[in-house]
C-alpha cells in the first residue's frame, strides 16, 4: 500500500519541480565558477564561494533523485499513487473570457451612447 502524498510537500511533481530548480541553480553556480577561472586575475575566495554553492546543490540534487526513485519504486510496487485533495481558492469563471469581454464592451458602449459614461468617469476623476 502506498502512502498518501501531501501536495506542495512530498508529491512526485513537487520533487521533480524542485529537482529542476536545483539543476538550474547548479548550472548557474558552475558557470560563475568557470567565468572566474577564465579571468586573468582569479579570485580564489570567489571560486571557493561558487564551488561551495555548487556542492550544496549537488548534494540536494542527489537527495532529490533518491526521493524520486523511492516514490517511483513505491508506485510500481503498490500499483497506486495517492495524494491528498488540495483545496483551491480559485474557481474558473462560469463564462468564457471572450463572452465576458464582449458583454463588458457592450455595457460600456451603451453607457457611452446614453451619455452616462462621461458622467461616471467625471464622478470617478473629480470625486
Amino acid at each position: 500500500m502506498s502512502q498518501v502524498r501531501i501536495p506542495n510537500v512530498d508529491t512526485l511533481a513537487d520533487c521533480l519541480d524542485r529537482l529542476i530548480v536545483e539543476v538550474n541553480k547548479l548550472s548557474y553556480f558552475e558557470n560563475k565558477k568557470r567565468e572566474e577561472h577564465a579571468k586573468p586575475n582569479k579570485d580564489a575566495e570567489l571560486i571557493a564561494f561558487w564551488d561551495n554553492k555548487s556542492r550544496d546543490c549537488c548534494e540536494f540534487r542527489s537527495l532529490l533523485k533518491n526521493k524520486i526513485n523511492e516514490i517511483l519504486s513505491e508506485i510500481v510496487s503498490s500499483k497506486e499513487y495517492k495524494t491528498l485533495r488540495e483545496a483551491r481558492t480559485f474557481a474558473p469563471p462560469k463564462e468564457r473570457l471572450s463572452d465576458f469581454l464582449a458583454r463588458r464592451c457592450e455595457e460600456l458602449g451603451t453607457l457611452a451612447h446614453t451619455g452616462k459614461l462621461a458622467k461616471i468617469l467625471e464622478k470617478e476623476l473629480v470625486g
